[in-house]
Protein backbone atom coordinates (compact mmCIF):
# COMPACT_ATOMS: atom_id res chain seq x y z
CA UNK A 1 0.00 0.00 0.00
CA UNK A 2 2.77 2.47 0.91
CA UNK A 3 4.41 1.95 -2.80
CA UNK A 4 0.86 2.82 -4.09
CA UNK A 5 0.11 6.02 -2.54
CA UNK A 6 3.43 7.29 -2.66
CA UNK A 7 4.44 6.03 -6.03
CA UNK A 8 7.93 5.20 -4.95
CA UNK A 9 9.57 1.96 -4.39
CA UNK A 10 12.47 3.66 -2.73
CA UNK A 11 10.12 5.55 -0.51
CA UNK A 12 8.20 1.83 0.33
CA UNK A 13 11.49 0.23 1.03
CA UNK A 14 11.72 0.24 4.42
CA UNK A 15 8.44 -1.16 5.09
CA UNK A 16 8.80 -3.61 2.06
CA UNK A 17 11.77 -4.83 3.81
CA UNK A 18 9.96 -5.34 7.45
CA UNK A 19 7.05 -6.78 5.80
CA UNK A 20 9.35 -9.23 3.88
CA UNK A 21 10.86 -10.14 7.25
CA UNK A 22 7.75 -10.69 9.31
CA UNK A 23 4.74 -12.18 6.43
CA UNK A 24 7.24 -13.96 4.12
CA UNK A 25 10.04 -14.66 6.47
CA UNK A 26 12.43 -13.88 4.71
CA UNK A 27 16.03 -13.50 6.55
CA UNK A 28 17.32 -9.92 7.09
CA UNK A 29 19.93 -9.99 4.86
CA UNK A 30 18.42 -11.59 2.00
CA UNK A 31 15.56 -8.64 2.54
CA UNK A 32 17.97 -6.06 2.85
CA UNK A 33 20.31 -6.94 -0.02
CA UNK A 34 17.29 -7.88 -2.91
CA UNK A 35 15.01 -4.96 -1.71
CA UNK A 36 17.63 -2.55 -2.02
CA UNK A 37 19.28 -3.57 -5.30
CA UNK A 38 15.20 -4.25 -6.54
CA UNK A 39 14.22 -1.07 -5.78
CA UNK A 40 16.74 0.96 -7.80
CA UNK A 41 17.37 -2.17 -10.97
CA UNK A 42 13.61 -4.16 -10.95
CA UNK A 43 12.01 -1.82 -12.93
CA UNK A 44 10.09 -3.95 -14.96
CA UNK A 45 7.01 -2.02 -14.61
CA UNK A 46 8.57 1.42 -16.06
CA UNK A 47 10.47 -0.75 -18.55
CA UNK A 48 6.67 -1.79 -20.02
CA UNK A 49 5.22 1.62 -19.83
CA UNK A 50 8.52 3.05 -21.53
CA UNK A 51 8.05 0.20 -24.69
CA UNK A 52 4.38 0.40 -25.36
CA UNK A 53 4.53 4.09 -24.93
CA UNK A 54 7.26 5.22 -27.61
CA UNK A 55 5.72 1.98 -29.89
CA UNK A 56 2.17 3.92 -29.13
CA UNK A 57 3.01 6.65 -29.77
CA UNK A 58 5.69 6.48 -33.19
CA UNK A 59 3.22 4.00 -34.92
CA UNK A 60 0.42 6.48 -34.41
CA UNK A 61 2.49 9.41 -36.29
CA UNK A 62 2.81 6.66 -39.02
CA UNK A 63 6.14 5.32 -37.99
CA UNK A 64 6.87 1.49 -38.88
CA UNK A 65 9.16 -0.89 -37.37
CA UNK A 66 10.97 -4.03 -38.42
CA UNK A 67 11.02 -6.92 -36.06
CA UNK A 68 14.63 -6.07 -35.01
CA UNK A 69 14.02 -2.79 -34.42
CA UNK A 70 11.18 -3.99 -31.69
CA UNK A 71 13.61 -5.97 -30.23
CA UNK A 72 16.25 -2.81 -30.08
CA UNK A 73 13.21 -0.90 -28.36
CA UNK A 74 12.82 -3.76 -25.76
CA UNK A 75 16.75 -3.82 -24.80
CA UNK A 76 16.77 -0.30 -24.57
CA UNK A 77 13.51 0.15 -22.61
CA UNK A 78 14.97 -2.20 -20.11
CA UNK A 79 18.34 -0.53 -19.97
CA UNK A 80 16.45 2.89 -18.99
CA UNK A 81 14.25 1.49 -16.82
CA UNK A 82 17.38 -0.19 -14.86
CA UNK A 83 19.03 3.49 -14.64
CA UNK A 84 15.44 5.40 -13.73
CA UNK A 85 15.12 7.10 -10.44
CA UNK A 86 12.28 5.29 -8.18
CA UNK A 87 10.62 8.49 -7.38
CA UNK A 88 7.09 9.52 -8.56
CA UNK A 89 7.03 10.70 -12.43
CA UNK A 90 10.44 9.12 -13.02
CA UNK A 91 8.90 7.19 -15.73
CA UNK A 92 7.33 9.66 -17.49
CA UNK A 93 10.25 12.04 -17.58
CA UNK A 94 12.27 9.06 -19.05
CA UNK A 95 9.69 8.16 -21.74
CA UNK A 96 9.63 12.07 -22.63
CA UNK A 97 13.33 12.24 -22.82
CA UNK A 98 13.06 8.91 -25.41
CA UNK A 99 10.24 10.74 -27.65
CA UNK A 100 12.48 13.39 -27.53
CA UNK A 101 15.63 11.66 -29.01
CA UNK A 102 13.03 10.68 -31.55
CA UNK A 103 11.39 13.80 -32.81
CA UNK A 104 8.10 13.11 -31.70
CA UNK A 105 6.62 16.32 -30.44
CA UNK A 106 5.89 16.39 -26.68
CA UNK A 107 2.70 17.52 -26.36
CA UNK A 108 1.34 13.89 -27.64
CA UNK A 109 2.70 12.86 -23.66
CA UNK A 110 -0.07 15.39 -22.40
CA UNK A 111 -2.62 12.82 -24.03
CA UNK A 112 -1.01 10.60 -21.08
CA UNK A 113 -0.26 12.87 -18.08
CA UNK A 114 -3.50 13.24 -16.59
CA UNK A 115 -3.92 9.21 -16.36
CA UNK A 116 -0.26 8.54 -15.28
CA UNK A 117 -1.01 9.15 -11.27
CA UNK A 118 -2.78 6.08 -11.78
CA UNK A 119 -0.58 4.30 -13.67
CA UNK A 120 2.54 5.42 -11.61
CA UNK A 121 0.88 3.93 -8.70
CA UNK A 122 0.08 0.63 -10.41
CA UNK A 123 3.86 0.82 -11.91
CA UNK A 124 5.09 1.46 -8.69
CA UNK A 125 2.79 -1.33 -6.54
CA UNK A 126 3.78 -4.22 -9.12
CA UNK A 127 7.62 -3.25 -9.15
CA UNK A 128 7.60 -3.92 -4.95
CA UNK A 129 5.38 -7.08 -5.85
CA UNK A 130 8.20 -8.15 -8.15
CA UNK A 131 10.90 -7.45 -5.91
CA UNK A 132 9.00 -8.97 -3.09
CA UNK A 133 8.25 -12.51 -5.11
CA UNK A 134 12.49 -12.32 -6.47
CA UNK A 135 13.26 -12.12 -2.52
CA UNK A 136 11.10 -15.14 -1.14
CA UNK A 137 12.99 -16.85 -4.46
CA UNK A 138 15.97 -16.61 -3.29
CA UNK A 139 15.37 -16.46 0.29
CA UNK A 140 14.56 -20.14 -0.32
CA UNK A 141 17.16 -21.19 -2.91
CA UNK A 142 19.77 -20.19 -0.53
CA UNK A 143 18.65 -22.13 2.84
CA UNK A 144 17.71 -25.02 0.60
CA UNK A 145 21.19 -25.47 -1.62
CA UNK A 146 23.94 -23.23 -0.54
CA UNK A 147 23.15 -23.00 3.42
CA UNK A 148 23.43 -26.53 3.45
CA UNK A 149 26.29 -27.21 1.95
CA UNK A 150 28.23 -25.29 4.86
CA UNK A 151 27.43 -27.43 7.30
Amino acid sequence: MTAFFTKSSNAALPITIKCAEENLNVSHKNANVVHSLGSVINMNACAGFILITVLFVAKSMGATFSIFQMIMWIFLATLAAIGNAGVPMGCYFLTSAFLTSMNVPLYIMGLILPIYTILDMLESSLNVWSNSCVCVVIDKEIKEEILPEFE
